[in-house]
Parts: structure tokens; sequence; C-alpha cells
């Protein structure tokens, strides 16, 4: 289930109903469409605080995740959903980064065109991909996480992979 949150401050820039399909779709093509995803769209602010508050980081950020299987797991009960965690967004930072266009390495996969709401989706699936034990810290790792954000996201926005010109 995807649980979408969206403060005051921002509503109303994200369209909700496509972000939540871009979500479900995503969990199915991890193989994981049962499981429990919570997305928080808010403000610079928050997202600072939150930087600070639990890694140590005065400052805004794009996506934030936060795992519900870290430290000492809690069994599920047969059939219930995985809690995966929760993925905070600052949609003033997305926008700033969306103005700027895509990532050379995104751009290589999906064109040159690119709104806030692709943004937004490419964080998602940033977000979602560290919340099931993806990571970007050592070069190799980077390299898987990168390699599946390129196979991911030209289908979460529905963009077949540029044909090389």
């Amino acid at each position: 289930m995807i649980s979408l949150l969206q403060r005051s401050e921002v509503r109303g820039q994200i369209v909700a109903s496509t972000l939540r399909r871009r979500a479900e779709k995503l969990l199915r093509l991890l193989e994981r469409p049962d499981d429990d995803l919570v997305i928080l769209l808010t403000d610079d602010a928050e997202v600072q605080a939150l930087n600070r508050d639990f890694r140590a980081k005065d400052a805004p950020t794009d996506v934030l995740s936060f795992s519900q299987s870290e430290g000492e797991a809690m069994p599920m009960p047969p059939g219930m959903p995985v809690p995966l965690g929760d993925i905070v967004i600052s949609l003033p930072t997305a926008a700033r980064q969306a103005q700027e266009g895509a990532l050379p390495r995104i751009k290589a996969v999906i064109g040159d065109t690119w709104t806030l709401a692709d943004e937004v989706t490419f964080l998602m699936l940033h977000g979602t991909l560290h919340l099931i034990g993806l990571d970007h810290v050592e070069l190799v790792d980077a390299v898987v996480m990168e390699a599946r954000e390129a196979e991911l996201l030209p289908r979460l926005l529905n963009r077949a992979r540029p044909t090389p010109g």
C-alpha cells in the first residue's frame, strides 16, 4: 500500500494520483507489490530539520529514506505486507533540480524532457532503492544502484530509452 502525504505548504504542486500510480508500478517492478511505502512531500525546512536530526547534516536535501527494516527485525505474520519505510521529498529542492534538467546519466536513458513530476519520480525511485538495501557510498555499490535506476526510470515514466543517433 502506498501512503502519500503532502504538507499544506506544497500541496497541489504534484498530481498525487500520478505519483501514487508510479510508486505502485515501482513496487510491482521490484516484485514487492504488497509492501507498504510512505511518501511525504514537504518543504526544505522540514527536510533540513530531519537531515540535521537523523544525519547530522544541517542543510536541506532532495530526498531522505527511513527504513523500517534497520535494526532488530520484527517478525511479520505470514501474508502481512512488509513496511519498507518512509521517503521524504523536498518539493522546493526537487523543483530547483528539475529546472536544471535531469542528471546526465539519467538523460542518457530517458532523453531531454524533464519535469517536476519526473524529478519527484526519480527521487521516489532513488529513495525506494535505499529502502530495499541499495546504496551509493562505495563506487561498486553506486554502479549497481545507478544501473537499477537506469533500468527502472524509463519504465516508470513510460518512456522508451533514446536510440543512439
